[in-house]
């Protein structure tokens, strides 16, 4: 178990979300046989506006917790306009790289009443990830504390860097979560994700991102073992999610029923910021993935990933 004073660091995004409720289902359009040229219109019955990104909105849950997590991330000339004061007020220490000179990411997401989505991202300031390092931005003695750390949904080339920088201060003694995101089809080679697995212990994607994985290494998740990975957990939205150990057993944690569906952004999110806090308060990884499927069932009975809030009764 973690001690009371060590840190939780996650690395991601922070972006602005622009949310467009829309009529339909995404499906109906993007399965329709494609021709030489297609276009496709979605009907919004609203837009919302809301803070994001993976990084936010994992330390946000984090913050809900209790943990005092630090934030890494890189923001544009609004990010103090609101942004900084959300995050502080909710228990999130943001150590932020601001770029003066461009805005805070946006992302761009549909969502239909199947709660299915679609999404563009923009980076805008985002952009600059590859050049901030940990240590410009946490000091040492803080690095040393750190317990667990996620990297979430960064660029390739500033995941692997920073998850080198905090092997390098903190060996084995720090548990890495590598959680690539919808980025491995745009950012990853075969030798970039193998070089990044090498230095973590558990790989955390969706569905759809276990199977890029696998198309960009080409071999199957059960090789990824041989890398170094300790945990494999693929999540799977109302379906669950499942644990993959090296010794090829496995464990299924099903879904929690949430009160009411309202906007599923950042479910995935607040499922890794449950599984955080459980990992690093010395809880079972099938309870710290429990605990993970709790927040996700919360998060999305709100709209907006980072406007929920927490239930005394969250934990066991």
């Amino acid at each position: 178990m973690a001690s009371k004073s060590s840190r939780i660091l996650v690395s991601g995004s922070l972006a602005i979300d622009l949310i467009f409720d829309i009529h339909g289902k995404i499906q109906d359009e993007v399965v329709m046989p494609l021709k030489s040229q297609q276009n496709m219109m979605f009907v919004a019955k609203r837009k919302i506006e809301r803070f994001g990104g993976t990084g936010g909105n994992i330390a946000y849950g984090l913050g809900l917790l209790g943990a005092k997590p630090i934030l890494v991330s890189a923001a544009g000339k609004d990010f103090e306009s609101g942004f900084r004061r959300h995050l502080i007020a909710h228990g999130v220490i943001p150590r932020v790289f601001i770029d003066k000179n461009a805005f805070t990411a946006n992302g761009y997401i549909m969502s239909d009443e199947k709660e299915q989505q679609m999404g563009v991202w923009q980076p805008n300031a985002y952009d600059c990830i590859d050049t901030v390092s940990l240590s410009e931005l946490i000091s040492k003695k803080e690095l040393k504390s750190v317990s667990h750390a996620i990297f979430s949904a960064g660029t390739g080339k500033s995941m692997l860097a920073q998850i080198q920088e905090l092997r390098e201060i903190r060996g084995k003694d720090v548990t890495i979560i590598f959680d690539p995101g919808q980025v491995l089809s745009v950012f990853y080679d075969k030798a970039l994700l193998e070089k990044t697995l090498k230095l973590s212990d558990i790989f955390i994607g969706n569905e759809v991102e276990f199977k890029q994985a696998e198309s960009i290494l080409r071999y199957s998740r059960q090789v990824i073992f041989k890398l170094g990975v300790s945990i494999l957990i693929e999540t799977k939205g109302a379906k669950g999610s499942t644990i993959y150990h090296q010794d090829r057993s496995l464990e299924k944690i099903s879904a929690i029923r949430p009160k009411k569906i309202v906007e599923t952004t950042g479910a995935g999110d607040a499922y890794r910021s449950g599984l955080l806090f459980g990992l690093s308060r010395g809880l079972s990884l099938k309870k710290s993935c429990i605990l993970g499927a709790k927040m996700g069932a919360k998060s999305i009975e709100y709209s907006g990933a980072q406007e929920y809030l927490l239930p005394q009764n969250i934990f066991f």
